[in-house]
This record gives C-alpha cells, sequence and structure tokens, in this order.
C-alpha cells in the first residue's frame, strides 16, 4: 500500500527556537504565518509544520491527493 506524501506537525513550547534548530537541520520555512505561531518548513521531501500552543500533542498526517495526483501526470 502506498501512503503517499506525508507531514509531521509538532506541538512546540518556542517557535523561535524551533525554527532556529530547523534551520540548522537545512529546512527552509514555506509557509504559514510566524505572528500566529505557525509555520511550514520543507528539506527536500520532507514537511514538518511547527504549532505553538495549538496542539497538545504531535500529529502525523497522510496526503493522499498527492498519490492521486502522481498518478494523474504518469498516466
Amino acid at each position: 500500500m502506498e501512503l503517499g506524501a506525508f507531514s509531521v506537525s509538532l506541538a512546540v513550547k518556542d517557535i523561535q527556537a524551533s525554527k532556529a534548530f530547523y534551520e540548522k537541520l537545512g529546512f527552509e520555512v514555506t509557509g504559514g504565518d510566524i505572528t500566529q505561531n505557525w509555520l511550514v518548513l520543507r528539506n527536500g521531501t520532507s514537511t514538518i509544520g511547527l504549532f505553538q500552543g495549538m496542539f497538545e500533542s504531535n500529529i502525523l498526517t497522510f496526503k493522499e491527493t498527492l498519490i492521486y495526483s502522481r498518478r494523474q501526470v504518469a498516466a
């Protein structure tokens, strides 16, 4: 079974410190709004979301629509 693209949403305590940490690992901000305490970062095909004060725990999200889109392009 192909699970497709997935992202990890991380519940962080300090979004500025978390952003700095992941940027040191090569991630770049690609979306979000730090003034609203959330960011999306990517490094290659890896995507993470940083969320301060929005979730109690981390969340793993599978994106089936990306599987469908890739199959359409390949067909």
